[in-house]
């Protein structure tokens, strides 16, 4: 089964918890499907988001705490089965 839909992607740069700057392009969480989410739940801080990096192809923590500049958006078309950007 693929999901293959148009996503709202962001890109940002922040610091990480290790003190590095990453810039990540991503899904936000409450655009993500339920099936790629899957049930658990993961302990995040505040200010901080789980989301869908599409560069690394999976879920990792985006911190709006130390953001560095603008967070940028645009629409693109994603297919989360095969992890590639269209």
């Amino acid at each position: 089964m693929s999901i293959t839909n148009n996503y709202t992607a962001y890109t940002g740069t922040f610091t990480t918890q290790s003190g590095a700057v990453r810039t990540m392009t991503f899904i936000r969480n409450k655009d993500i499907p339920s099936s790629v989410i899957g049930t658990g739940k993961r302990v995040i801080s505040e200010g901080t988001e789980v989301v869908y990096d599409i560069e690394k192809g999976g879920l990792r923590t985006f911190n709006w705490n130390t953001v560095q500049g603008d967070v940028t958006n645009r629409t693109i078309r994603y297919s989360f089965n095969s992890h590639s950007q269209r």
